[in-house]
């Protein structure tokens, strides 16, 4: 069960990654309605009028495919971090934001680099490396499912064999960026979980043999009870 304040990080995430979204879908529909294109807003590497890009480029996708191919992910990273960094998800979210354009425009190649794919890989980077970090075991389950269901991401940041629209290197970028704000933020996270039976095993060298009799006596009534009334249980 989560607490009240980890239900309001919950609920905070789930509206920023919301709104976010919303953003994006809007932006794409006003391309179609209009008939406009949007890509000259994109990251231009190497060069001083391509540096806005590094902004504005994550809100720009070449198709609907390509849009919905980011929501997903973009969507449960948001609310991942905003959860389990609540104090610094603003922080950790924009910095990522910001510095895997940033990288994308020193070692891009010539052209226009548009899409959230960068942002997206810098979140699941982050999560996937701080999960390593951390001994919380909620963490480490959602790095399982960020596995099973994006393992095939790692090919996105490898040069080889990729499609001549899409950019390996914004994923590589923010691979990279997720990766440094993983280390930089590896003791900030939740802390380990820690269960009421792990706090008596390290005090019951300090407790006579009447006290862990009694122990065993409350554990077995506390049992019997879960088992004949599971209303009462927390």
């Amino acid at each position: 069960m989560l607490d009240p304040e980890e239900k309001k990080h919950l609920k905070n995430g789930v509206w920023l990654a919301l709104i976010i979204v919303l953003i994006l879908l809007i932006i794409k529909l006003l391309e179609l309605n209009f008939h406009v294109d949007f890509s000259a807003l994109g990251i231009v590497p190497h060069k001083a009028t391509g540096i806005w890009g590094i902004v504005t480029a994550p809100f720009i996708h070449k198709d609907l495919l390509h849009l919905f191919n980011n929501i997903i992910p973009l969507f449960v990273a948001i609310i991942a971090i905003n959860f389990f960094y609540a104090r610094y998800s603003a922080l950790i979210l924009l910095i990522i934001y910001l510095s895997s354009g940033v990288l994308t425009w020193f070692i891009g190649n010539p052209g226009i680099h548009i899409g959230a794919s960068g942002v997206v890989y810098g979140y699941l980077s982050f999560l996937f490396f701080a999960s390593t970090f951390s001994k919380n075991k909620n963490m480490l389950g959602l790095t399982l499912l960020i596995i099973f269901l994006y393992g095939s991401l790692i090919w996105g940041i490898i040069p080889l064999r990729q499609e001549a629209l899409i950019s390996w290197e914004t994923h590589l970028g923010g691979t990279i960026s997720g990766f440094i704000m993983a280390i930089l933020f590896r003791n900030q996270g939740l802390p380990e979980e820690k269960f009421e039976w792990e706090d008596e095993e390290e005090n019951i060298d300090e407790l006579t043999d009447d006290e862990i009799n009694k122990l065993i006596e409350d554990k077995i009534r506390q049992k019997r009870n879960e088992k004949w009334m599971p209303w009462k249980r927390n």
